[in-house]
This record gives C-alpha cells, structure tokens and sequence, in this order.
C-alpha cells in the first residue's frame, strides 16, 4: 500500500471511507483543516503515523482526488507525492509534481494541496531542532530560509538518500528500541531536511580554521563518538560555518568532516571488537559508536578494515 516506505507494525493505523470521520481524525491529530474529494465513488483512503523524538513521520493513500487545506506547526516535508500534485500558498502556486518531486514547507505555513489518487509520504520535524542545526551551519541563512517554500527536484541518488534516511528513521521509532538508534537515526534525517534547506543557497567564500582549533575539534570528535554528530554539531563545536569546515578538512584531511567522523568510527569499533577482553556484540558494537543502520555498518567496516566486524569479533575471541 506504501510502496515507498514500508509500514511497520507498531504504527498507528487508521482507514475510512467517509470523509467527515477522515476530517474528524486530522483535525484530532493535526488541528483544523478542510479536505474535500470531487467526484464520486470510494474513498478508499488509508493512512499510518509513527513519532521519534523530534519528528513524525506518516504515510497516506486515497483512492479519489483530495483538496486538502492544512496549516502546519513544525516543518513539514512530503517525500513523495501523487504525480500532478500541485501545492498553493499565498500567491504562488507549483507546478504539477513530478515523481522526485518534494515540498518543504516552513511552521506556521497555510497551504491548499490538490492532489490526484496516489500516496503521500511525509515528515513534520520539530522547528527549533532544525534551527539549531541550520544556525550551526549556514546562521546567514536561516532568515532567508524560514520563509521559504522549497520545491526542489531531487536527483535519483538524492531521492534514494533521503527516503533511506527516512525509512531507518521510521525503523527506529520501534517500541523497545535502544535510544542510541533512535537519536542516531534522527540526527541524520534532520541534517537530510537541512540539506534541502541549503541545496539552493548561494556559494560563499569559506574562512580559515586555525590549526588548533581544528586539533581541538578533532578531539572532541574522538570523545564523541558513540553520539549523533551532525555537520551542524561540528560548526557549533568549531565555531565556524559549513563551507570553512568542509574546506578545512580538505585541506588537513583530504576528506570531508562527516567522512573523518564515519572513519573515526570505524577505527573505534575495529579497536573495541578486536579486544579479547572485551565479551561484547558486533550490534553492540555498531550502536557504541554511533551506527544506526547495522547493515551498512557491516559494509562500511569491510570497506575500511578488510574484513566483516564478526569476523574480527570471531579472532579477537579466539585470542582468549
């Protein structure tokens, strides 16, 4: 029913085929709206939500056009669209979606979406939580950007990222599950929704990081590692912008700022399973040093290390 985001089986899940009762539970949950369904025939609509700690996600599917006219609190992003869904705010009005099409929309935003059958997918992020994250990293943009309505087309890897960054997000929000993964999970969906934000800013000029302070970040990173640690966490650290960062660790390190963090990670968890001494997990492993996906983690560490992290775990424990 959702063929882009898989739904789990701890969603809340709602259906109906009458529109004053789907009316009723938006407005519970989301506040006042209007949706009205032109034409005839079923509903069919059917619609799931799931809450992290700083975002919800939810998907929905209707068999009939809707006119939906919503008002929305934190910062909302449809990932995926109805093909021909046309968005209008104020005097502006989109073009007819296309599949790799999606919407930001800044808090406080009215907005009317005229959408044809399909299925929505989308996230409503905690405003402040993206605020610190876009102050960190670009502070002379945040002023341009909150009243921005972005409607960018996001190129095919572009799209894949931010809807597995999405779906690891919803995975995590299992009841029961180690917060470790859940904060992790969400640090990343968020830097995705800063770097739409950001994917039309203007190119400035980087500054220089001093040696030192550079030292210094590198350390804290170190020290940090089993936390979410986003570019905007380093520009607050460093306290420099984005592009002086990046521009930096090119310089120092031939490799980006988040590349280092990831390979820092690395190195750590290859050192903690390699250790007889230690009677811990290759998942252990993977969430101590800030790996929200296991699976890719198993594959980054191969790419890095040479072999499989059970494999390291299987030798250091033939080694007690």
């Amino acid at each position: 029913m959702f063929p882009t985001i898989a739904v789990p089986h701890w969603a809340r899940q709602f259906r109906s085929d009458d529109l004053q009762e789907i009316r009723a539970h938006i407005g519970n949950k989301d506040g006042p709206n209007s949706r009205v369904a032109p034409g005839s025939g079923p509903l069919g609509y059917a619609m799931f939500q799931v809450r992290a700690l700083q975002t919800n996600l939810g998907g929905s599917t209707s068999a009939a056009s809707q006119v939906v006219r919503g008002h929305v609190q934190g910062w909302v992003l449809h990932m995926a669209l109805p093909p021909g869904t046309v968005l209008r705010s104020g005097l502006r009005t989109s073009a007819p979606s296309e599949p790799n099409t999606v919407a930001l929309i800044p808090p406080g935003w009215a907005f009317t979406r005229v959408s044809p059958p399909g299925t929505l997918f989308a996230a409503e992020a905690d405003a402040q939580a993206l605020m610190t994250e876009l102050q960190a990293r670009r502070p002379d943009e945040v002023r341009r950007n909150l009243r921005r309505l972005a409607l960018p087309k996001l190129g095919a890897a572009e799209r894949r990222g931010l809807l597995s960054a999405a779906s690891d997000l919803v995975l995590a929000t299992e009841p029961g599950i180690d917060a470790r993964r859940q904060a992790s999970a969400e640090g990343r969906f968020i830097e995705r929704l800063v770097d739409l934000m950001l994917c039309d800013a203007a190119e400035r000029r980087p500054g220089e990081l001093a040696l030192e302070r550079a030292r210094d970040l590198e350390a804290w990173i170190d020290s940090h590692l089993g936390e979410p640690i986003s570019m905007g966490t380093l520009c607050r650290i460093a306290q420099v912008g984005e592009r002086c960062l990046q521009k930096s660790f090119l310089y120092r390190r031939g490799i980006s700022p988040m590349r280092f963090v990831a390979e820092r990670r690395l190195l750590a968890a290859h050192q903690w399973l390699a250790d007889p001494s230690r009677a811990g997990t290759v998942t252990e492993a993977g969430l101590r040093f800030g790996f929200s996906h296991l699976g890719r983690f198993s594959v980054s560490y191969r790419q890095a290390i040479g072999e499989s992290p059970s494999q390291t775990l299987a030798a250091a424990k033939r080694k007690t």
